[in-house]
């Protein structure tokens, strides 16, 4: 009776299979062409995967990539200029979503130049094409939850965040009372500074948004990497072991972290704040583990980050300084004009802050505690040379490393989870749909609440946290 069932679901699949039709072209003949070879490598990267890829990958739209805020302005392309701002955005996502694909899933030379073209020929193509412009707005990409709701239904959601609700708090004005604490051997890293003056930045960031019918930024490279040159913190880091000494991530048989090559891995991305877009600069510094406190350390383990998080104002002053750990843990925000105000929320709160540097000459200093690598302070000093100096290294470098051999690996799995670094605590914080709590894991699938539902890169995350 079993075998028979089998026999008959598998039939009613296959037919199904047979009768589903068939997604129409959105491009001309030569390049439905490209459109197919784009689809059809996807496809078998699907299939082949035991990595994440670094965007969201819509069939529809082989040639482009999707955050969440990209997906954030797709009702709001209202005229060509737009358009053409929001096209260039993804169609560079889309790049760096197929150049990582084909590093980690590789054809031969021949056919990955063929893709490589075809991507770019298909988003030429689609800046006048009605067809693309009509399914975008009929049906707009969205990036998938970082959430497991199933384990909310399974684990009693709602009893559960009630139970939790008063433990984060406990937590959270756990961490506070270490605010300020002196640290023990402390060492300064950074990088080393920059020239550029505050006024300039202020000009880069108005020519920037000159031609911009959205309101955005038009960064280029050597701009982008001037503005994360200037505003590159300092980390005083509180070192009692090897735990506390950053590094890289390397690969040699297995991931790990190399103290030997300190590394601050950098980006800039974009924020979405009261009808501005504001560019965000993504600073993370990678630890060998979080040390434990006893046996049983359900929080210990290996590997630890930081990523500190500067959004600058129209004015290109430091506005809101935020922060995570790699685990998505940790959420602490820092309103940095009198301008801001901390919004009341029923859900969980990050860690809030009130600060009114004046950085016009200097750079912020992060203080870390030792084992935790928890913030306990920020200063801003003089723009000088650093203790140890850090190497800037794009943030996107973390998803493939080489080991000595020339071969290529990445360290995060098809959920972009670091599994080398799972902690103890996924067993018992589960029933808040958070994939595996504690453990490291890559840029855009940052779950950061337990009581509610926020992630680090939605678009409009400070703004529903901050009015202004």
């Amino acid at each position: 009776m079993l075998r028979s069932r089998f026999f008959f679901l598998l039939l009613a699949t296959l037919l199904v299979g047979c009768i589903t039709p068939h997604q129409p072209s959105l491009f001309s003949q030569n390049e439905a062409v490209c459109e197919s070879r784009l689809s059809a490598y996807y496809k078998k990267v699907e299939h082949e995967r035991d990595f994440k890829l670094p965007y969201h990958q819509d069939g529809r739209f082989p040639h482009l990539a999707f955050n969440r805020f990209s997906t954030s302005f797709v009702n709001e392309l209202s005229d060509a200029p737009a358009k053409g701002q929001w096209l260039a955005y993804v169609a560079q996502k889309g790049k760096v979503q197929l150049e990582t694909a084909l590093t980690l899933v590789p054809t031969s030379a021949a056919e990955n130049n063929l893709m490589m073209q075809c991507q770019k020929q298909l988003v030429e193509e689609s800046i006048e094409n009605p067809k693309f412009w009509s399914e975008l707005e009929k049906n707009p990409p969205a990036v998938p939850t970082a959430y497991e709701h199933w384990k909310r239904i399974l684990g009693v959601y709602p009893v559960a965040s009630l139970v939790a609700e008063g433990q984060i708090e406990e937590e959270q004005e756990r961490i506070k009372t270490d605010f300020g604490r002196t640290l023990t051997q402390p060492f300064r890293y950074g990088e080393a500074p920059s020239p550029m003056a505050q006024r300039e930045v202020a000009k880069l960031l108005s020519e920037a948004s000159k031609y911009s019918s959205l309101n955005w930024p038009l960064l280029t490279d050597s701009e982008s990497a001037a503005l994360l040159d200037r505003f590159s913190p300092f980390f005083l880091v509180e070192t009692l072991s090897v735990d506390d000494i950053p590094g890289t991530l390397a690969f040699e048989s297995r991931v790990f972290i190399d103290t030997q090559k300190p590394v601050l891995y950098r980006a800039v991305t974009y924020t979405r704040f009261h009808g501005k877009v504001l560019p965000q600069l993504n600073y993370a510094l990678w630890f060998p583990a979080r040390t434990a406190k006893s046996a049983l350390d359900p929080y210990a383990g290996e590997f630890d980050a930081v990523n500190i998080r500067i959004t600058l104002g129209e004015d290109g002053k430091p506005l809101i300084l935020d922060s995570i750990h790699q685990c998505g843990c940790y959420h602490m925000v820092y309103a940095l004009s009198p301008t801001l105000r901390f919004l009341e929320r029923n859900d969980e709160k990050p860690i809030q802050n009130y600060l009114f540097p004046n950085t016009d000459e200097g750079r912020f200093e992060i203080s870390l505690t030792a084992e935790e690598h928890m913030i306990n302070a920020v200063h801003v000093i003089d723009n000088i040379a650093p203790d140890i100096e850090l190497q800037a290294a794009a943030l996107g470098e973390t998803l493939v490393l080489s080991d000595s051999q020339g071969n290529n690996h990445t360290p995060f799995d098809e959920y972009g989870i670091l599994n080398e670094s799972l902690r103890g605590e996924r067993w018992f914080l589960w029933p808040f749909g958070v994939r595996s709590p504690g453990a490291m894991r890559q840029y855009g699938q940052h779950a950061i609440a337990f009581i509610g539902e926020r992630h680090f890169d939605d678009a409009f995350l400070l703004q529903t946290l901050l009015e202004q």
